[in-house]
């Protein structure tokens, strides 16, 4: 991990940390995945006289990798049948959030969030979104924002993953709200105060950014040159190994002892090799799409589109975590404002998202933004789920994860950013205190950033606009 080379204004670190990442810069780590795919014919014989020695790539391969998603939900949230009013452990769900009870040991509801006063009431569509993630007001009519927490953490990781980050959503259109880019309405993700990074919308292909030319499984049936190129990888791969095997077999009786013990040792090890390497293109547990074939919807191009493109992207992510080819994703359920659901027919609504957002306290507009609220909930547990159903060392993948969810505003009608929609899935490695409810009582967002930074390896010290410290009663 490595901080030294983000200088943006909107994220601080630690000068004890910064000073020692200077005078012990981190290298670049290759996964053991990596140097299999790509230097298998480098494999030769040891040397005899010294055993192998696990390298610090190799050290740190074997860490746990954390995972952190952005999940951001349109226009606010319906606070009667959102909000819970017991905490603590003992905490009844709220008929929104009832989703939960199935996976509840696994996630944090924080109530009383403040965001303020990082969005304005006029324009809240347009710079809340980033808001969300930078905990900082947009410039406008020029672009000016901050590092985005997933970007941080991301830039953080460097290259240890293909892949540094991914952004989705199931939507393209966005709208310049009161004068604010547009651009700020369509992304979360921000890796400068200056740079968005849009989201890919066709789940075909993110499909082939995570699998094309990684294995021949998903591959196979669009690509016949790549499919033949992995063969002929995988061939090489094996004709190396077997070369190894032969040429040791064949010195061991001009051996000693001592020597024919280390070159056991490390035919141990080659067949190590060969299982990981077998395992890489035949079990769901690596960078396969195993049962999930080509998505072929593009975009949602209507409103009935987005229940099954919203599948294909959660079980995309889900993938993504699995093989490990990012560990930061940023997903868009939904824009805010004019670019939010226009009509939800698989709910039997016909009015528009940002419409029943502005309700007036009408309880029949509530109840039917209540019903939108609750399907975007399951549809977060649904992904939760699904990772927590992938074992990983003594846990599984959600329990090494940090799923934030969380909208643009707290209350669409008051365009507001008190009391904001925060569920928090996953602990980190049980390094958050989950299965639980924390009245937070008006704590700042950015603070609870820093501190969930700080969870993620990154000795960040302010964040936002306001951030400056970690907060208590979240960490374990």
């Amino acid at each position: 991990m490595s901080f030294a080379n983000i200088t943006d204004k909107n994220v601080t670190f630690d000068e004890k940390a910064l000073a020692a990442e200077r005078r012990n810069p981190t290298q670049p780590q290759l996964t053991r995945r990596t140097v299999l795919r790509g230097t298998a014919a480098a494999i030769t014989l040891p040397a005899l006289d010294s055993l192998i020695r696990p390298t610090r790539a190799e050290a740190q391969a074997a860490k746990t990798p954390i995972r952190w998603v952005t999940w951001h939900i349109g226009c606010g949230v319906w606070h009667p049948t959102w909000d819970v009013t017991t905490f603590g452990t003992a905490y009844t769900p709220s008929a929104t959030l009832m989703p939960l009870t199935a996976i509840k040991d696994k996630v944090l509801v924080l109530m009383n969030v403040d965001n303020t006063p990082t969005c304005n009431s006029m324009g809240s569509h347009g710079c809340g979104p980033p808001a969300m993630t930078t905990c900082r007001q947009g410039t406008k009519p020029a672009v000016g924002m901050g590092i985005s927490i997933d970007q941080v953490y991301a830039q953080s990781l460097g290259t240890a993953t293909r892949i540094q980050s991914l952004q989705l959503s199931v939507t393209d259109r966005t709208f310049a709200d009161t004068g604010y880019p547009a651009v700020y309405n369509g992304s979360t993700a921000w890796s400068d105060a200056t740079t968005s990074l849009p989201p890919t919308v066709n789940p075909g292909q993110v499909f082939d950014r995570l699998f094309a030319g990684v294995t021949a499984t998903p591959v196979a049936t669009t690509n016949t040159a790549a499919t033949a190129a992995l063969a002929k990888r995988a061939a090489l791969r094996t004709s190396v190994l077997d070369f190894v095997q032969s040429e040791a077999k064949s010195l061991q009786p001009k051996l000693g002892k001592s020597d024919k013990a280390k070159l056991d040792q490390y035919l141990t090890s080659i067949r190590s090799v060969e299982t990981e390497l077998q395992k890489d293109s035949s079990t769901p547990n690596s960078c396969s799409a195993g049962t999930m074939t080509r998505p072929t919807i593009t975009k949602a191009n209507t409103a009935a589109d987005v229940p099954a493109l919203t599948t294909m992207m959660l079980d995309l992510m889900a993938l993504a975590f699995q093989c490990d080819a990012t560990r930061v994703i940023n997903f868009h359920q939904g824009h805010g404002g004019n670019m939010s659901f226009a009509s939800c027919p698989w709910l039997n609504i016909t009015s528009d998202h940002h419409g029943l957002s502005h309700h007036n306290n009408d309880p029949v507009k509530g109840a039917q933004l209540a019903k939108i609220d609750l399907w975007e909930v399951q549809q977060y547990v649904y992904f939760l789920q699904k990772l927590d159903a992938i074992k990983e060392g003594s846990g599984t993948v959600l329990d090494n994860s940090l799923i934030f969810l969380s909208s643009e505003l707290a209350d669409g009608n008051a365009h507001n950013q008190v009391n904001k929609p925060f569920l928090l899935g996953g602990s980190a490695g049980g390094k958050v205190l989950t299965g639980r409810a924390t009245n937070v009582a008006g704590a700042l967002q950015a603070n609870i950033f820093i501190t969930l930074l700080n969870v993620l390896g990154v000795p960040a010290t302010t964040f936002g606009l306001l951030g400056n410290k970690q907060i208590t009663g979240l960490t374990a």
